[in-house]
């Protein structure tokens, strides 16, 4: 039940308060707005007053004879040998602060802090012990449940064997060390756009231009390109990134990844001559930027849909239909996109003195 000398009135105690209002009234406003408890102790004995709300989180009944030896005997075995001289201090007149692990009558575990302090006699000895416990167990779950996520983030990097870039919200580079480590670039040479030094030179414009139309445009970055790696050999890469975002809609920063991309062709081995062109669907005179637009706006197709279905990222549309790029794409890249523009039910027409236009199919 609530003690003597934590329940007295504020009248009665001769303090100010709200007229009709105990500390009797706050501390039940307290208790049962969160989990908190309260404890009041003559320290020269071993039996202490409780709240209502310390035995709620204690987990007993609030008829049990409630001891200090009965309150150390509750602290979790793996934490008696640090937290089990909570007593002793307070009888030697210290405050404490303490966070540790209790085990309730029905076995269940929880986090407690416990907080106490010392009132003196009229000799100035350890007297009365006033305390207060919250229960924290709801924080230190939380606080586990995301140790657990970083340590499967950090399994998941080292078993795909993946850099993880972030930058800043204008998409200039800060802190890659994984980047550093993987290049062997100092942190100042990858800082600003430095890192593209690292690219191979024949993809290093292509690169630049897919980051730049990212950061541009808010969009999700993706392509490929050739890293001299820290032993000296060019590698392929697969970069991918999207927009961190804060609740106003600006940029919080970037966070992507770099990933190896399979295959003998990517790692330095001769590539093999391009195929023939192709006849049929996709094949013939290279598209234009503004026929892929009017394509995409007679069949009604966002860049997302097109992106999707042509395997290729929303960078790589935003780059095709853009004029000034200046970024020569790939002719696989154009014909999968032309492919599904062209069963979408578009044909493109290449008319001798005439612009390239569309119709139909």
């Amino acid at each position: 039940m609530p003690t003597r000398s934590l329940m007295r009135s504020n009248a009665a105690a001769g303090h100010g308060g709200f007229r009709g209002m105990s500390s009797r009234h706050f501390l039940k406003m307290i208790e049962d707005a969160g989990e908190v408890g309260f404890w009041s102790a003559d320290l020269r004995r071993d039996r202490l007053d409780a709240s209502i709300g310390l035995y709620r989180i204690l987990g007993l009944d609030p008829s049990t004879e409630f001891t200090f030896g009965f309150a150390l005997d509750m602290i979790h075995p793996e934490d008696r040998a640090v937290h089990g001289d909570q007593i002793a201090v307070l009888r030697s007149g210290q405050p404490i602060s303490r966070e540790f692990r209790i085990i309730r009558p029905d076995r269940t575990q929880r986090w407690i802090h416990h907080r106490a302090e010392v009132l003196l006699g009229p000799q100035g000895e350890p007297h009365q012990g006033l305390g207060v416990v919250f229960d924290v167990t709801a924080r230190h779950d939380t606080r586990k449940a995301v140790e657990q996520r970083f340590d499967r983030y950090n399994a998941l990097i080292t078993a795909t064997a993946a850099v993880v870039w972030i930058v800043s919200p204008d998409g200039e580079a800060l802190e890659m060390p994984l980047w550093q480590t993987l290049t062997g670039q100092s942190h100042g040479a990858m800082q600003g756009q430095g890192w593209l030094d690292a690219i191979h030179p024949e993809d290093r414009e292509r690169t630049a231009a897919a980051w730049r139309t990212a950061v541009s445009h808010v969009a999700p970055y993706n392509t490929d390109f050739r890293v001299l790696c820290a032993d000296g050999v060019f590698r392929w890469f697969n970069s991918r990134g999207v927009p961190v975002l804060n609740r106003d809609g600006s940029i919080r920063e970037w966070v992507g990844v770099c990933l190896t991309v399979p295959g003998q062709n990517r790692f330095g081995a001769p590539r093999m001559p391009d195929k023939p062109a192709e006849t049929g669907p996709g094949a013939g005179p290279v598209i234009t930027p503004a026929q892929i637009r009017g394509a995409r706006g007679m069949v009604g197709m966002s860049k997302d849909e097109l992106a999707r279905r042509s395997e290729v990222s929303v960078s790589t549309i935003m780059r095709l239909e853009d004029a000034a790029s200046g970024v020569r794409p790939r002719s696989e890249t154009l014909q999968a996109v032309r492919r599904v523009l062209e069963q979408a039910g578009v044909a493109f027409t290449f008319e001798p003195g005439a612009k390239p236009g569309l119709r139909e199919a």
